[in-house]
């Protein structure tokens, strides 16, 4: 939307974007707890294992999980592509949040974004993962309340 009609966009969040050319993504490590919790999604997604977050895991992600529409997130994955250089550069108020050890994306082709969105802000949020709205929620919201902010002045 932002690419094909961008004064219908007020703004642009982007967290952990999945974009082409991924590269540098680091191997799944955790960061904080001991990493002998929970099921195996939650032991290979989160890189914060404590029994804080693999709480949350089970109250928030776990029954979620059992929802899905999966014909429909196919779908949706077989045109599931950012490609901002196939785009004009969008102008509005944007934010990029990317986890440093993400290991699904990874976060090295997102400060790429910087050179095609010129009213961007970039955070690569260490000890986080690809969970990052989970294990850095505080920090997150944060972000996206300043990114609001702009967003509000703009409009």
């Amino acid at each position: 939307m932002a690419g094909r009609r961008p004064a219908q966009v007020a703004g642009l969040a982007l967290v952990c974007p999945l974009l082409p050319g991924l590269r540098d993504v680091p191997e799944h490590r955790v960061v904080a707890g001991s990493g002998g919790i929970g099921d195996h999604v939650f032991r290979s997604y989160f890189v914060i294992q404590t029994p804080e977050m693999l709480e949350r895991y089970e109250r928030y992600v776990a029954p979620a999980a059992a929802l899905v529409d999966q014909a429909a997130l196919e779908r949706i994955g077989e045109r599931w592509a950012l490609t901002p250089d196939h785009a004009p550069a969008y102008p509005g108020p944007t934010v990029v949040v990317a986890g440093r050890s993400d290991s699904t994306v990874g976060y090295a082709a997102a400060t790429d974004l910087l050179d095609h969105y010129p009213h961007a802000s970039l955070a690569v949020v260490d000890d986080a993962g690809h969970a990052l709205l989970h294990e850095q929620p505080e920090l997150l919201r944060a972000l996206l309340a300043e990114w609001l902010s702009r967003v509000e002045r703009s409009s």
